[in-house]
């Protein structure tokens, strides 16, 4: 009887060892709220760059799914494996999008999807992830890249350029941190198919980023470049700083996109009017966000000064929890042409039009867990 109980605890001990080496989490962000658009209705959930159902009717297809105006509703599983040795297996599959409004929920994890391998040497991820110029300059937007983004609204933010923050079929590299800095490198194949859907083989590129980043105490900068991927477009830059008073975090960037100026981008109409979806321009933002308690307020400005949109954003919120906010955000963009609407189809969904130097205001709260 005594060895039997000696063999079952040494088989819970040996469970109980795995079960450390091993774990898998299920994480998410989930927004919702109401936006409107100048000269449109309130609707719940106007975000995804204000797509709005016109008159016209038609099916909102998948690719519809409407987020919150804040933040990107997701839901994901990450997992680590240790390897002994100091050398661990990782892994990330993050959905495509939640709708809270109802209009249908994408789970083909198609925002993150790979595999790596982090130890000494630093870190490895391959497949579907953030790009390189996303993790690097990401912190700069002082509002989390939201959908009032004065950054992205200007068309001068590198999150969004060739108009995604991931890159799909890409091997990336992280360094360890040295003293507050990391580099980053990351190389997207052309592959033998359309380059990630933005080109066709003929005139596809492989497309090569490399990045530094320091951060240590109140004090972050950070510089990226990314080669063109196709022979119509341009290599693209970003540098960006920032600086934590305290009271108050100041920053700015200036970003040179992959695209050259294209006269009347309109993010708010989620790219109508822009050359296959990307951004085009150049130039600087600025901004400052402020701690107030469990309350903060901020502001941000961007100018493209190849197409002339000027932005201005204006945010607040109050942190309920670690994991839970309730925010308003406005945003303006002057210098940028008006979009028209056009009807739903069999394989496009419609949008009603957008005004002249449009503006945007939403309201709602986020969650994550």
């Amino acid at each position: 009887m005594m060895k039997k109980s000696l063999v079952a605890l040494a088989a819970l001990a040996v469970v109980g060892v795995a079960s450390a080496q091993s774990s898998v989490t299920l994480y998410g962000v989930l927004d919702i709220g109401i936006g409107k658009v100048k000269g449109q209705s309130w609707g719940l959930n106007n975000g995804e760059g204000y797509m709005l159902q016109s008159t016209g009717g038609g099916n909102m297809l998948q690719s519809a799914v409407k987020d919150g105006f804040n933040s990107t509703s997701v839901i994901g599983f990450r997992g680590t494996e240790d390897l002994g040795g100091g050398m661990k297996a990782n892994f990330n599959l993050q959905s495509s999008g939640i709708d809270l409004s109802g209009g249908g929920t994408g789970l083909a994890f198609g925002r993150e999807a790979w595999v790596g391998l982090e130890g000494g040497f630093g870190a490895v991820q391959l497949g579907r992830s953030s790009s390189v110029a996303a993790k690097t300059m990401g912190a700069f937007d002082l509002n989390g890249t939201s959908y009032s983004s004065a950054l992205v609204n200007a068309g001068v933010s590198a999150v969004t350029w060739y108009g995604s923050s991931r890159r799909s079929a890409q091997i990336q590299y992280a360094t360890p941190n040295f003293g507050g800095f990391t580099g980053r490198l990351g190389l997207t194949p052309k592959g033998n198919a359309a380059a990630n859907g933005f080109a066709i083989p003929g005139t596809a590129k492989d497309r090569f980023t490399v990045a530094g980043a320091f951060a240590n105490g109140p004090l972050a900068a950070a510089i990226v470049f990314e080669t063109k991927s196709t022979t119509a477009l341009r290599d693209a830059y970003a540098v960006g700083v920032s600086y934590d008073f305290g009271v108050a975090k100041v920053g700015a960037a200036y970003n040179r996109r992959e695209a050259a100026g294209v006269k009347g981008f309109n993010p708010l109409s989620a790219g109508i009017g822009s050359t296959s979806g990307t951004g085009g321009g150049r130039g600087a933002s600025v901004g400052v966000v402020a701690p107030i308690g469990a309350f903060y307020v901020g502001l941000q400005y961007a100018r493209n000064t190849e197409t002339n949109a000027k932005a201005t954003e204006l945010f607040a919120g109050y942190n309920l929890s670690k994991r839970t906010k309730v925010y308003v955000d406005y945003g303006r963009v002057s210098g940028v042409n008006a979009v028209a609407a056009n009807a739903s189809t069999a394989t496009v969904v419609g949008n009603n039009p957008v005004p002249t130097n449009p503006s945007v205001l939403g309201m709602g709260v986020v969650h994550s867990f």
